[in-house]
């Protein structure tokens, strides 16, 4: 764990010729010595943590929004707190039900038509199992080379389109939108695989799975000349509430743009523009750190995911080149205030619900003794000597959880106040993460155009969109952040992940089969941890893996 650090540097004192009886007057006042504060544990009140002896309530992961559910219901259960509070129940169930169902405007475009359908059970989506499966729990992020949204598609491909005779939404079709004037799917993204293989340092072998993604079926005509592609499966939701609730100055105290300390690990804030307030605010949710808060994340989600327009994102998800998009969206009956598509009372009750998710308790503590299973610590131990602490910072602590900019909401509708969320204000918490953006490395080849044989092509139905990366680079900058840089994804409910969703797998774009393959994936800033994983005997690579599959 990094610490503050103040270095002083060393003040010499200087006696000047000649003199006086009164030398003493011309003596100058002390300088104050130079000071560079280094990144490390923020002013929160709480003792450093232990490399080697867990915290005493480290096993509650989300502090008291912890709950004991460890089957596939282990991402789905609310905050402890508000179990007895009629009215905070209430909302809490209320935007369960809107997460699961689905809304009145979806499309004209879409990939889901629920929330629940890409975050499976409150977990992450998954990787379609082969190419002739369509995507509807992942997606591709699109724009030019200098992430500009594409001219034609936007920001993100859209699977589904809404035309009549298909009731769970259209498939691209190539040029369908422009020949026919129908809203087709955007385009057809699949998945492939190259093997890579490789060997630890006591000589087991392992493979990861490379992923080609490739784009056919374009509906309204080709990309830009410069297309970047970025995939994207789903994530957990659970927890967001409580990193919603860690004060700005608490996870700002970690960055090390410059890499002051040397160590190879820089961890970069990210702010953006808070809807509503339209304050700048330190961005804290989405791969690429995209949104401030909850409800800016769920809002871009309604629009981008499911064509379901909202206060925050009142657009269709059409740009004005898509004219059989513009059409099918004037067909909509845009029955909530404003034309929206989404009611306030709906999205703050939807919002409340995302945010009170509990985080699941540890596995491997016994209460009784309050003892840890002994490989767990060790693999805690390796875990911290492998400097994964670095980015995947153990603890934080909350604030004021803030009020809904909406304001309170109950199952009725707004009242006239705007309440700061108790259940999740200052709590300890053990999300794993420090919520910045880290260059994990790698590099793209140009997105290349290839008919099926694996010529090369221009246009046409045979010709196919491209791209293959080197380690988990996507090349395409996004906001802030570069074709490198991911935020660190918190680690708490990983060894869950499989429990909720057995199809499920790991890393932004699902390529990584299980844990193991998720560290080895890691470069860039990360690349000393993978080599230390590398390194260690296969009874520590196991302690460790006990560790992770405890969070």
């Amino acid at each position: 764990m990094k610490r503050h650090i103040f270095l002083s540097s060393l003040v010499f004192a200087v006696v000047g010729c000649g003199g006086s009886s009164t030398t003493s007057d011309l003596v100058p006042d002390k300088p104050s010595p130079p000071t560079v504060t280094l990144p490390g544990q923020p002013n929160d009140g709480l003792a450093p943590i232990s490399q080697s002896e867990p915290d005493a309530s480290e096993h509650l992961s989300g502090g008291e929004v912890t709950s004991n559910v460890f089957n596939e219901d282990a991402f789905s259960q609310s905050a402890p707190t508000i179990r007895n509070e009629f009215e905070l129940d209430a909302v809490f169930k209320s935007g369960d039900h809107l997460f699961r169902g689905t809304h009145k405007g979806l499309g004209p475009v879409f990939n889901n038509p629920t929330c629940q359908g890409c975050h499976i059970k409150d977990g992450r989506g998954e990787v379609p199992s082969n190419k002739d499966i369509a995507m509807t729990s992942m997606f591709l992020r699109i724009s030019d080379e200098n992430g500009q949204p594409d001219a034609i598609y936007g920001n993100q491909l859209q699977t589904f389109g809404t035309v009549t005779g298909h009731p769970t939404g259209a498939l691209p079709k190539f040029n369908g939108a422009l020949d026919e004037g129908l809203a087709y799917g955007e385009a057809y993204a699949f998945v492939e695989y190259e093997t890579l293989t490789g060997q630890f340092a006591d000589g087991e072998s392992y493979e990861l799975r490379n992923p080609i993604y490739k784009v056919t079926d374009l509906s309204y005509g080709p990309f830009n000349d410069t297309v970047r592609f970025s995939a994207r499966v789903s994530p957990s939701i659970f927890g967001s509430g409580l990193l919603h609730a860690i004060p700005e100055a608490f996870i700002t105290s970690y960055a090390d743009p410059d890499d002051v300390d040397n160590n190879g690990i820089s961890g970069r804030a990210v702010y953006v523009t808070e809807p509503i307030s339209e304050q700048t605010k330190l961005a804290r949710f989405g791969y690429k750190l995209g949104a401030a808060s909850v409800l800016q994340q769920i809002a871009g989600a309604y629009r981008g995911d499911m064509g379901v327009t909202n206060r925050i994102n009142q657009d269709e998800p059409c740009t004005t080149n898509q004219l059989a998009c513009i059409a099918q969206a004037e067909l909509e009956q845009d029955s909530e205030a404003l034309g929206l598509d989404l009611s306030d009372i709906d999205l703050a009750q939807v919002e409340f619900y995302n945010r009170l998710l509990a985080v699941p308790k540890r596995r491997g503590f016994d209460s009784q003794t309050n003892t840890w299973q002994d490989d767990i610590v060790k693999g805690r131990a390796l875990f911290f000597a492998a400097n994964c602490n670095g980015c995947h910072v153990p603890r934080h602590k909350t604030g004021e959880a803030p009020a809904s900019l909406l304001g309170d909401v109950d199952i009725l509708g707004f009242k006239d106040s705007s309440t700061p969320i108790a259940a999740l204000s200052e709590q300890v918490i053990y999300p794993y993460t420090d919520l910045l953006l880290h260059d994990m490395g790698g590099e793209c080849a140009p997105i290349s155009k290839e008919n099926t044989q694996g010529g090369s092509c221009q246009i046409g139905d045979n010709c196919i969109y491209v791209q293959r990366c080197e380690g988990l680079a996507d090349n395409r900058p996004e906001g802030s952040a570069s074709g490198t840089e991911w935020r660190t994804a918190p680690l708490w409910g990983l060894g869950l992940v499989k429990q909720v969703n057995a199809r499920a797998t790991f890393l932004h774009d699902g390529r990584a089969r299980n844990i193991s393959e998720a560290i080895l994936w890691h470069g860039g800033e990360a690349e000393q941890a993978k080599q230390a994983y590398l390194a260690m005997a296969k009874s520590d690579r196991e302690l460790l893996l006990a560790f992770l599959n405890s969070l």
